[in-house]
C-alpha cells in the first residue's frame, strides 16, 4: 500500500498509522528500532530505501526518509509525506517526508512524533555527512549515527572532521567494508610462527575510505609504518604484512570476488572475498546499539598521521 499526503504535518501523519493500525492491524509489531535516512534528492532516496528494506529483514524497523528542505523561508511552506506498507514496504514500514518552502527549518519538529516509542533511534545519512554527526539537529535523535563517506571521492577531509568531531555511537558505512577484510588478516596474524610485523602496504583506492581506515586500524593494532599505494580499482585491493620469515599477502584484483591469501611456505588459498552491498553494510551497522569503540579508535589514528602526506 502506498499513501500519499500533501500540506500535512507529522502530527497528521502520525494520526494516519495509527488510523491504518487499526484498519489492518499492528503495522509496528516486532519493529525493533527507528531508521531515519537522511538522502540528498528523490533518487537517492529510492536507491537508500533498497538498502534499507533488505536490512530490515533482519532488523525491523519503522524507515523515514528525510529529503532536507533547501528552500529559503517562504509564504508557502509545505509539508509533504508518502506513506508505505505491506508490500510496498517489505518486512518495514516506511514514511518519506519532504518538507519545502522553509517547512523543514526545524526538522527534529518532524521526525520526533514518528518515532517508534521505546526504540532505538539510528540515523544514516546516505551521501551528505555532517562534519559532526553528534551536533547535528537530527544526529541528536539517535543513539546511532552512520555517515557514509563512500559517497565522496575525496574522504580525507571529511575523515579528519569526523575524526575531531567523533562522540560515542558514530560510526561510517566504509568501516564495514572492511569488515571481512580485518577478518583474514587478523586471521592470518593466529597462525605460526607469531613474528612480529616490521611494515605494512595497504593498496587500494585513494578515492575510497575504507582504504584509509584498514591503514589506520592496521598501523594502529600492529604499531608500525604503513604506506598507501593507489589502485584503479573500487575500495581495498591488497594488503602486506611484512615479517621476518616473508610477507603475508591477502590480494583481491581488481573486478574478482575472491582474494589470494598467500603465506610463506604455504600454498596459495583462494577465499571468498565479495565487495560488500550499501545493503550488507547497513545490516552489519544495525547489528550493534551500543558504541564501537575500535571504529572510534581507528578513527582517531587516522586524525594521528595514517594517511598519504603526513
Amino acid at each position: 500500500m502506498i499513501l500519499h499526503l500533501s500540506n500535512t504535518t507529522s502530527a497528521e501523519v502520525a494520526g494516519e498509522i495509527d488510523r491504518l493500525r487499526e484498519k489492518f492491524g499492528s503495522v509496528t509489531l516486532g519493529k525493533v528500532l527507528t531508521l531515519i535516512v537522511v538522502a540528498r534528492s528523490d533518487e537517492s532516496i529510492e536507491a537508500a530505501l533498497d538498502a534499507a528494506d533488505g536490512a530490515s529483514v533482519s532488523h525491523p524497523c519503522r524507515v523515514i526518509a528525510y529529503l532536507p528542505d533547501r528552500q529559503a523561508d517562504t509564504n508557502e511552506a509545505s509539508l509533504g509525506a508518502e506513506l508505505r506498507l505491506g508490500g510496498e514496504a517489505g518486512v518495514s514500514e516506511v514514511i518519506i517526508l519532504r518538507p519545502k518552502g522553509g517547512a523543514g527549518a526545524d526538522p527534529t519538529s518532524l521526525l520526533l512524533p514518528l518515532l517508534l516509542p521505546e526504540a532505538p533511534v539510528v540515523v544514516w545519512w546516505s551521501e551528505d555527512a555532517p562534519a559532526n554527526p553528534a551536533k547535528d539537529p537530527i544526529g541528536r535523535l539517535a543513539t546511532r549515527r552512520i555517515t557514509n563517506t563512500i559517497a565522496t571521492t575525496n574522504p580525507v577531509p571529511l575523515l579528519k572532521e569526523l575524526s575531531k568531531n567523533y562522540s560515542p555511537g558514530d560510526t561510517d558505512m566504509s568501516w564495514a567494508g572492511c569488515t571481512l577484510w580485518r577478518g583474514f588478516l587478523a586471521a592470518m596474524l593466529d597462525e605460526p610462527p607469531y613474528e612480529d610485523v616490521v611494515a605494512v602496504e595497504v593498496k587500494g583506492s585513494l578515492e575510497h575510505a575504507s582504504t584509509y581506515l584498514i591503514a589506520s586500524w592496521l598501523g594502529l593494532r600492529l604499531d608500525v609504518p604503513v604506506s598507501l599505494k593507489n589502485s584503479q580499482g573500487y575500495g581495498i585491493e591488497k594488503v602486506t604484512l611484512s615479517r621476518a620469515s616473508g610477507d603475508l599477502v591477502l590480494h583481491r584484483k581488481v573486478g574478482d570476488t575472491t582474494a589470494e591469501l598467500i603465506r610463506p611456505g604455504r600454498k596459495t588459498q583462494r577465499v571468498r572475498l565479495e565487495t560488500r552491498t550499501q545493503e550488507h553494510r547497513l545490516t552489519e551497522e544495525l547489528q550493534r546499539m551500543v558504541p564501537d569503540v575500535t571504529y572510534g579508535h581507528v578513527l582517531e589514528a587516522f586524525g594521528n598521521g595514517i594517511h598519504p602526506g603526513c
